[in-house]
């Protein structure tokens, strides 16, 4: 496969790039290769071999071969794809991927699963090795210009757009877990893990999403991100054990799984905006962290 201009070696900064449809090919590559969009264009990348991850919109997802990553346009971030890659890239402006979208009945199921990301949907090698050649095929004619090359290039798009909506709707057919299932497994997992200070990335593991679909789902119920909710559990417990017991800071930040005192002191310090001492000592108002009762939620 030819080598792509669109990646630049991960030591090199990657110029954001907009302007018409381009299609690239990447073979094995000894550096890895890194990428950052603007979100000028609509980025399809196809992973036929290797690994690599994407940062978007606060959310870092890993990569892993046979797998198809979308981004609509308007999503910044960054991909890194590790060395000894091989697939495709693609990067459609709006105003070319408008004419190759399906008419009749399923429009609107086209445009609605393209306006989403699809950070990383597994397919099979074969469906990998068929869009690869797809994209090769775009490639040639964009590079060609020959007469009709527009007519071909929107029929072929029409084609890939297609195909990249029944990958990502097989992908997707499993029946999701609803925001207000998610919320409820949520709290049940911090009130069972809240002291082994698991990250978010654990919590959406257990439950069987992606970070980014957790973090929604709980901003969208109590207006806070899940990182939010896991401090202001430990605070609570924090506050429990400093009024209610005669345990040394020390022994409190045990048992709420911190590694010393002094770690435990400048996270409570960091919230409260006083130390753990000065709050049992009751040297100035405290602040006392939030309602963490989650009974009114959905």
């Amino acid at each position: 496969m030819p080598s792509s201009s669109l990646f630049a070696p991960r030591h090199r900064s990657a110029a954001p790039i907009s302007g018409p449809t381009e299609a690239r090919l990447f073979e094995v590559s000894l550096s890895p290769l890194g990428w950052t969009f603007r979100g000028a264009r609509n980025r399809l990348i196809i992973l036929l071999s290797g690994s690599g991850r994407i940062a978007i919109s606060g959310t870092e997802v890993s990569l892993t071969a046979p797998t198809i990553l979308w981004t609509p346009s308007g999503e910044k971030g960054s991909v890194l794809i590790e060395a000894g890659a091989e697939g495709a890239t693609l990067a459609i402006p709006e105003l070319e991927l408008g004419p190759a979208m399906p008419a009749g009945a399923i429009f609107a199921e086209v445009r609605n699963t393209l306006a989403q990301p699809i950070l990383g949907a597994r397919i099979s090698a074969d469906d990998a090795r068929r869009l690869c050649g797809a994209v090769g095929t775009l490639e040639e004619e964009l590079k060609e210009n020959g007469p009709g090359s527009q007519e071909v290039i929107r029929h072929h798009l029409a084609l890939l757009v297609i195909a990249i909506w029944r990958l990502a709707n097989t992908e997707t057919r499993q029946p999701k877990p609803s925001p207000r299932t998610i919320v409820r497994g949520f709290v049940h997992l911090m009130e069972l893990h809240v002291r082994d200070h698991w990250t978010v990335g654990d919590y959406a593991a257990a439950l069987d999403i992606p970070a980014d679909r957790l973090n929604s789902a709980i901003r969208r119920a109590a207006g806070r991100t899940p990182q939010d909710l896991i401090h202001a559990r430990i605070m609570t417990e924090a506050a429990s054990l400093l009024d209610s017991s005669t345990l040394q800071i020390g022994e409190i930040a045990a048992i709420l799984g911190f590694k010393d005192a002094a770690y435990f002191s400048r996270f409570f310090k960091r919230l409260a905006g006083i130390s753990p001492r000065a709050h049992r000592e009751g040297l100035t108002d405290r602040n006392r962290p939030r309602d963490t009762s989650f009974a009114a939620w959905p």
